[in-house]
């Protein structure tokens, strides 16, 4: 019975930070930005240097359009490696998940920040909510970060991993709002939507290997 699964607070988790996400993209649906947005991404880009912007740049670069897709495949063919073929299909999965960013930006249909309110460094044609970098690093790179978590047992090469895809995962959100990409909140709802969807893939995963434990 799913009441008694070890499980029932991951779904119960993910299920409530699924409600959390609609709301929120409602709300972006009738709100160009949030309140803060624009103060906050102000903020962020009065730290500027020739040094920072190049950084924010690459950053953003590198997970966007084949650059994602050749991640996702390396991603596969490293966890296929290290742990196997089930492992490296959901990895995959995760990676290929991220491609229903564009549907909820069609939905939503929230424009992107304008040159008249902030400094536009990345010109991007699709609509602005959520975030799709934001939305892809939590799915593909959370999913990474909990294979680390769940099967390295080397701590110390396991823990700097980790901490160094949570970083990555911060700074690809950090960097599209600093290159005026996206407002906050819009990469908040992208770290959010994929928060739900990693909770799928954990969930999945976990319930795999109760059955095949069993």
């Amino acid at each position: 019975m799913l009441r008694n699964s070890p499980n029932r607070n991951l779904l119960i988790a993910t299920g409530s930070l699924a409600v959390i996400a609609i709301a929120m993209s409602v709300c972006a649906h009738w709100l160009p930005r949030f309140p803060g947005d624009l103060n906050l991404t102000l903020l962020f880009q009065s730290i500027h240097s020739n040094t920072l912007l190049s950084f924010m740049k690459w950053v953003s670069y590198i997970t966007a359009g084949w650059r994602s897709a050749l991640l996702v495949i390396a991603g596969g063919l490293v966890v296929c490696w290290r742990l196997g073929k089930r492992e490296a299909i959901m990895m995959i999965a995760a990676g290929l998940g991220s491609l229903l960013d564009s549907v909820l930006k069609i939905m939503v249909e929230r424009p992107r920040p304008t040159p008249d309110l902030v400094q536009v460094w990345v010109v991007e044609q699709s609509s602005s909510f959520p975030s799709g970098h934001a939305f892809y690093a939590m799915i593909f790179l959370g999913l990474a970060v909990y294979f680390a978590f769940t099967y390295m047992h080397r701590s110390g090469l396991r823990t700097l991993l980790m901490v160094s895809l949570i970083i990555l995962i911060l700074l690809i959100g950090a960097s599209r709002v600093y290159l005026g990409a996206h407002w906050p909140s819009d990469v908040l709802g992208g770290y959010l939507s994929g928060v739900v969807f990693l909770g799928i893939f954990i969930w999945l995963d976990r319930v795999s290997k109760r059955h095949n434990s069993t």
